[in-house]
This record gives structure tokens, C-alpha cells and sequence, in this order.
């Protein structure tokens, strides 16, 4: 294998309607994936994602306010698909008013068949997904920010707000953390999945420029281990943000009987040489401080110490060839071998440079090592979003698209 990973070929392909911005499959239902797309219609040219969504108000060079810009008309859809012995079937599509930026799915045993949706409109949308029904994807609720903040959220004339990402809380299947196009991040509380819904409309984190991601992960505390339940009503959590000002920042919060209070804001990290698109938590700690892996769009992956209010230490870096838009663990072996202390494997998807199988070590030595394992450079445009099928045993079948070419591909790589 050489030094920029082993080259892997695509088994299907396929060119959907409109650009594909994000996919993922389903824990509930490992077969099946949604793929959500973004189509923004133009009067002239096209450019990238993150250059339709910038701020809507800016001065001349003189200092004037500049024209106000006209409200962008975008929509989008989520496609279903069925991933069955090496052929991708399309199952649904479900035609959105909006343009799609992000999906996941939640996480949490028991709900793995619940998917939410953030889009250019400022909402959040629930889905269920139903395999056995004929049409599987069922919508379940949809939060609007204005409504739900009671005027307190809201753009200033001739702004949009987008919701740009989220994050589902790691150990609360009802909570998650969302970005915006004006560079905050806000709570929600989901108290039931079809029913009410609760805002925070102070952001827990801001930005100078569009937060692109947001990662929850709770915060490890060296004591009697606790159970699921223990842990989510207990223990407290931090949330990470990156945003287009080239910033890192993190929040410790907990709970006090149902509602969150605020801890310990930590520094921010200039770590950092263009905007922060990726945040991935690896649950590991370095001298107690939680280990954490970013990307961005100055093409690097990064890997930090954060400390539980200081600022975050640089430990390692890799540059991948192209913006790292988004990561996904593949997997973590916390068991020392003569090779490494611990080994994190993770999917990267990188923009222009395609798709990226990376390996982080911790070497004997004590060091850090980045590397990449495969690649895949098929894709002719901004790939925005790639996942693999869950349950793998040696060898990862991976679905990843691009934006501008509306390309789907699937491809498999050898895990040893």
C-alpha cells in the first residue's frame, strides 16, 4: 500500500435528479439508506454549498451597506434505497419543500428507525422509517425556529437562516444540538418524537461567520461506571462547534432535573488554517483531557487534546487533498498490540478529493500518526456525503456521492 492509500474502484453507480449533499444508513435497519439532496435554483452560474450559503447582508468598500440580496429558492428531496447483495434499489422519494443540508439517523437503541433533517428554510424534520410499509419513510414532525422561539430567532432583513448540521446527544435519545447560517448553535429538547418540542433561543455557542458542525459527546469522568440511564440523567456533556471563522469551540453542560444549566466555557482553538467543517469525539482521554479529530477546509485532519477549560493542544495532523467536510468512526481498538496503543479507523469525506479510509494510531512510542488506507476519486465534484453499511465483518461496503455530477457510487474496502 502506498503512502496515499489503495486506489478502489466503484461496483454500481448511478446519477440521481438533484445534487446529494448528505447519506446515511439506518441502525435500525442496516439494508436501507437515505440520501437528502440540496438543488438551489440560480440565475447565474453555480458555485459550492458553502458559498450559496453565506451571509445575505455585506458592505461596499467604502463602508455601505450593500444591496440587500433576494431570498435563494431552493428545494430538495430524501431518497430511500435498499442495499441488498451488491445492488442498490431505489425504494422512495419523498419531494421536500427545502433544501437539505443534513440527516442522520438517531443512534440510540430503539430509535435507530427515527431520522431527522435539517434544511435551507431554518426547520428540522423527524421521519420514521418503516421497511415493511409501502411506502417506508413516513413524515413525523417538523420544527420551524421562528415559530418555536417566539420571535427571539429570527434574520435581519434581507438574511436567511439555515440550519447547516446537527448533532444527536450521545447518551439522550430526545436531544440534539443544531448550527445555523448566522454562526450559532442551538439546543432542542424533542419530548416526543411527533409531538411537542422545546428551543432553546439562546445560542449555547456562537461564531463570526456560518457554523458548519456541530458533536456532543459526554464528558469521561474516572468514577464507578454508571448505566445508560445513569449516565444521560447524571453526567454532564460537552459540545463541540466549528465555524467558517477557522474556530474550535466547546461548552461542559449538565442537567438539573430535566433542563440544561450551563458549566465551563473553554477556549476557542486557532488551530486551525481556514474553517472548521468536521468534529468527531473519540471517547478517549490523554491525561484526562478528551481526545478529539476535526477537518477542515484548509484540507487537514487534526487531532486535539481538550482540556476541560483550557484551550485544545494540537497533537497530530494529515493533509487528505482536499476539504474534509465530514467524518465517521469505522471503528476503535483499545487493545495494545505490538503495532499501536489504540487504532481509530474513520470514513472522510473530502470534497474535491473524494473519499478518504484513514487510520489514526497511538504509536508504542507515545506518539500520534495519521494515514490514509484507501481512496476513492471517482466522484468528479464536491463529495458531501458518504457512509457505510453497518454490521461489516472484513470488508466495508461504502455508498458516497458527489454534488454537481448527482453521482451515487458504491464500492467496498478491505478492512485488515
Amino acid at each position: 500500500m502506498d503512502e496515499e492509500g489503495k486506489l478502489v474502484r466503484s461496483l454500481r453507480s448511478e446519477v440521481l435528479e438533484l445534487p446529494p449533499s448528505c447519506v446515511e444508513f439506518c441502525p435500525a435497519f442496516p439494508s436501507y439508506f437515505l440520501v437528502g439532496t440540496y438543488d438551489l435554483q440560480r440565475q447565474t452560474g453555480e458555485q459550492e454549498i458553502a458559498d450559496a450559503d453565506a451571509d445575505a447582508s455585506s458592505e461596499d468598500e467604502a463602508g455601505r451597506p450593500a444591496q440587500l440580496k433576494q431570498p435563494q429558492s431552493r428545494n430538495g428531496s430524501i431518497i430511500a434505497f435498499r442495499l441488498c447483495d451488491g445492488d442498490i434499489t431505489r425504494i422512495q422519494t419523498v419531494p421536500q419543500p427545502s433544501a437539505l443540508l443534513d440527516l442522520r439517523f438517531n443512534p440510540h437503541s430503539g430509535n435507530g428507525d427515527i431520522c431527522a433533517a435539517v434544511s435551507s428554510t431554518a426547520t428540522l424534520a423527524l421521519f420514521r422509517l418503516s421497511p415493511e410499509e409501502e411506502q417506508p419513510l413516513k413524515h413525523l414532525n417538523t420544527m420551524d425556529i421562528a415559530g418555536m422561539s417566539q420571535g427571539e430567532i429570527k434574520p435581519s432583513a434581507g438574511q436567511e437562516i439555515l440550519f447547516l448540521s446537527f448533532s444527536w446527544h450521545p447518551l439522550r435519545a430526545n436531544v440534539l444540538a443544531l448550527t445555523t447560517s448566522t454562526g450559532n448553535v442551538h439546543l432542542v429538547h424533542l419530548r416526543l418524537f411527533d409531538g411537542n418540542w422545546a428551543l432553546n433561543p439562546e445560542p449555547i455557542l456562537t461564531h463570526t461567520l456560518e457554523t458548519w458542525c456541530v458533536a456532543i459527546s459526554p464528558v469521561l469522568v474516572a468514577s464507578e461506571p454508571l448505566n445508560e440511564r445513569q449516565e444521560a440523567c447524571r453526567s454532564p456533556f460537552r459540545v463541540y462547534s466549528g465555524g467558517d471563522d477557522s474556530m474550535l469551540r466547546f461548552k461542559t453542560c449538565s442537567w438539573n432535573e430535566g433542563a440544561m444549566v450551563e458549566s465551563v466555557s473553554g477556549l476557542a482553538s486557532r488551530g486551525h488554517d481556514a474553517g472548521v467543517t468536521a468534529i468527531l469525539p473519540l471517547a478517549l482521554q490523554e491525561d484526562g483531557n478528551e481526545l478529539v479529530v476535526t477537518g477542515s477546509y484548509d484540507e487537514h485532519i487534526r487531532l486535539f487534546e481538550v482540556p476541560s477549560s483550557g484551550k485544545p493542544k494540537s497533537l497530530a495532523e494529515h493533509r487528505l487533498g482536499g476539504g474534509v467536510w465530514r467524518l465517521k468512526l469505522i471503528d476503535l481498538n483499545t487493545t495494545a498490540n505490538q503495532s499501536y496503543i489504540w487504532r481509530a479507523r474513520m470514513l472522510a469525506s473530502c470534497m474535491h478529493a473524494g473519499v478518504r479510509v484513514v487510520e489514526l494510531l497511538k504509536t508504542m512510542s507515545g506518539g500520534y500518526r495519521f494515514r490514509v488506507l484507501g481512496r476513492f476519486e471517482e466522484h468528479q465534484s464536491m463529495n458531501y456525503g458518504s457512509d457505510f453499511q453497518p454490521g461489516w465483518m472484513e470488508k466495508l461496503s461504502v455508498v458516497s456521492t458527489s454534488f454537481y455530477d448527482k453521482l451515487l457510487c458504491l464500492w467496498e474496502f478491505e478492512m485488515v
